[in-house]
Formats: structure tokens, sequence, C-alpha cells
């Protein structure tokens, strides 16, 4: 199996189980007594932790190895999340003090952000380390693909809620083991190239760089509209239609499910086989994503939803590889590892951000984390037209993706 291919499902795995716990965080505060703020310090803390362990696990890809830390991530991955369903599983069988519950699935979560990271980032780490040129920018165009699909993909696992509450989750921690299994037996390992070369081949690039800042800001924008959306829409379809717990994470799974079916379709059809041009991809795919917040003035009816995620789906299925693509493609050679650094970044702070929105805002309205989060991707979209437009303007003759 060739390394990119595995590098890609190590990476889809340990996002889609990182992200099946979302849509069933509500029904479960729900049904425990843990509140929206509560819930919401699920994602904000563990969010957090990815953000700190990352450098570290940068240095400890450069010590023990890139392959060494992906098998510790995918292996604490699998572990930390089957934890959490057994004591999620435990809290619903015996009804134990809501804090005391609270504290020991919050103690799960900050343990699993201590070690999400350990996958993208040893990953981006390994193409860097075996790849040049163009090849590198279409492996690491995989990474950052693999990382979006699984944060669709991964809720859409709540569909087997009907054979008990917890079995997303259960079945999501054999993913990231199924990675350890592919990385250990079909990933080579890389030898540690000279210190003294590395140092004068890389470059660092700065967040506000006026080439890449615009896509940075939308990769945020998107993943913070995708976290908020799907740490209140559990929320929102318990209250709005009076479902029972598992009816609960079933219609979730299922709205889950068509939004991932739906950015895998608009991948193949539009990345893959038509090739079309990182600003193509990114104008179709913002204005799809801008027109799935008009259905929400429906959202007394339950096909609003699913046409909102369809929809939604189909425009991340074409914003993340045109974002991140047209920030690598922005940058030269030697700045592709810093470039892939800060997009990785922007992904940790919308998926900071997205939870604190939804669960601050929801208790005061339950469309109020639709209208925020829609009023900010409208203004990265903006940000990213005049982008576009710019660059089409000085160069006629686009890159199409291959």
């Amino acid at each position: 199996m060739k390394a990119s291919v595995v590098i890609f499902l190590a990476v889809l795995f340990q996002y889609s189980c990182g992200n099946a716990i979302n849509p069933l965080i509500a029904p479960l505060a729900r049904e425990t007594g843990i509140s929206e703020v509560q819930s919401g310090l699920f994602f904000t803390l563990s969010s957090l932790m990815w953000l700190i362990a990352s450098p570290y696990w940068g240095r400890q890809s450069e010590s023990v190895g890139r392959k060494r830390v992906m098998l510790i991530g995918l292996g604490s991955c699998s572990l930390l999340y089957m934890l959490f369903a057994l004591i999620g599983s435990w809290g619903l069988s015996y009804h134990p003090a809501a804090l005391l519950l609270f504290i020991l699935l919050l103690l799960t979560r900050i343990a699993s952000g201590l070690f999400f990271s350990t996958v993208p980032v040893a990953a981006q780490a390994y193409i860097a380390d075996t790849t040049q040129g163009k090849e590198r920018t279409s492996a690491l165009t995989l990474v950052w693909i693999g990382s979006g699909l699984g944060s669709i993909i991964g809720p859409s696992l709540g569909i087997v809620s009907s054979y008990g509450f917890m079995t997303p989750l259960y079945v999501a921690a054999i993913l990231p083991l199924t990675g350890f299994i592919l990385v250990w037996t079909q990933l080579p390992s890389t030898k540690k190239k000279n210190t003294l070369v590395n140092t004068r081949k890389y470059q660092k690039v700065r967040p506000f760089d006026k080439r890449i800042w615009p896509f940075l800001l939308l990769i945020t924008a998107l993943q913070a509209t995708i976290l908020s959306m799907q740490v209140t829409t559990g929320f929102f379809v318990k209250d709005q239609f009076h479902f029972s717990l598992s009816e609960a994470a079933k219609v979730i799974g299922l709205i889950f499910m068509f939004s991932g079916i739906a950015s895998i379709t608009s991948q193949l059809v539009f990345v893959r086989t038509l090739k079309l041009s990182a600003s193509r991809l990114l104008i179709i795919g913002t204005s799809l994503i801008l027109l799935s917040f008009t259905s929400l003035f429906f959202h007394t009816h339950m096909t609003a939803l699913y046409v909102t995620f369809t929809l939604l789906g189909l425009g991340i299925g074409l914003v993340l590889p045109g974002a991140t693509s047209g920030a690598s493609l922005s940058v030269s050679a030697s700045e592709q590892g810093a470039t892939a650094g800060l997009i990785t970044a922007a992904q940790g702070l919308g998926t900071l951000s997205g939870p604190i929105i939804g669960t601050s805002l929801y208790p005061l309205n339950s469309l109020y984390p639709y209208i925020a989060t829609s009023a900010l991707f409208m203004s990265a979209s903006i940000v990213i037209w005049i982008k576009v437009k710019q660059q089409n303007a000085g160069n006629t003759k686009e890159i199409s993706l291959n």
C-alpha cells in the first residue's frame, strides 16, 4: 500500500473517531443533567489541549520518529474514546451525580485532546520527509481532505445508535485501531535528515502573510461553523422535535450521513474528476454553504435540516481542498511545512471557537448559533472572493488540482 494512502487513512480514521462524539454530547447532556455550558467545555478544553500539545508532538516526531508518534496517537485515540463510551454508558445506566459524571468525562476529553494532534502533525512531517515539489502539495492535500472528511463522516456514525446510544463511539474507537495496524505494518520508517540542511530549506510563514491569511480565515470560519452546528444540532433536534435519546442520536446520525455523502460526492466529481481550479472550488463551495443557511428559515420542518446539512456537505467538499490547496499554491516549496502548520492551527482555532459560539448562544435562542456562524462564514467568503478576483486579475492561467 502506498505511504500516502496509509497516511490518508490514518488521518481519516483519527478525525472520524474524534468527531463521532460531537452529535452525541447534547443528547447525553440532556439525559444526565449536564448543562449546555459544561458540554461546551468538553470541546473547548479538548481543542485547547490539542493546540498546546501540537508543538510538543512536533518535537517528539523529530526525536522518536514520525511513525512512532502516529502509532502513539492512533492507539491512545482508540483507548480514550472507548473509555469515554464506557463512562457515558455507566452514567446513563446508573445515574450518578451530574457533576461527578461531568468531571470524569471531562478528564477523558482533556486526555484525548493531548494526544489528538499526534497524527496530523506526524503525518505532515512524514510527507515533508518523503516528497518534493508538486508531489508534496498533492500528498498534503490528501491529509487535509482526510481531516475534513473525518469531521463529517465521524458524526454520521450516529445512525447505529439504534443498537445502543453509545454504540457509535464503540464503533468509532475501532477506526484508529485499524489505522494503527495499517501504519505499523504498511508504513516504512523515515530516517532523520541532516538538521542543518533542513534549517536552511525551512522558512517561517506568518499567519497574516497577505498571500495566505484569507485562506486561513476561511478554514477557521468553516471549521467553527461545522463544530458549532455539530454541538448544537443535538440539542436542537431533541428540543424541537422531542425525540427519545436513541431516536435523537439516530436522526442526528442520518443528518450527518447525508452531509458526509454529499461531501464525498462533491470531492469525487468536482475535485478528482473535473479537476476544477482552487478558485472555482472556493466560489462554488462558499456559495453552496451560504445557500444552506437559507433553509434554516424552515427550521420547524425536519426536511429543512436534511437540506441544510446536504448543502453544507457539498460546500465543505469543495471549500476545504480549495482553501488548503490555494494556500499551498500561494507559497514556495520551502514554505510548505510552515503553511501546513498554519492550516492545522486554523482548523484547531475553528474547532476551539465553534463549540464556544454554539453552546453560549444556544441557551439564548436555538437559532442564534446558526445566525452567528453564517455571519462569520459570509464575512470570510467575501474576503476570499476578493482574494480570488485579485489572483485571477494577476494570473489568468489557473492551476487545476491534481
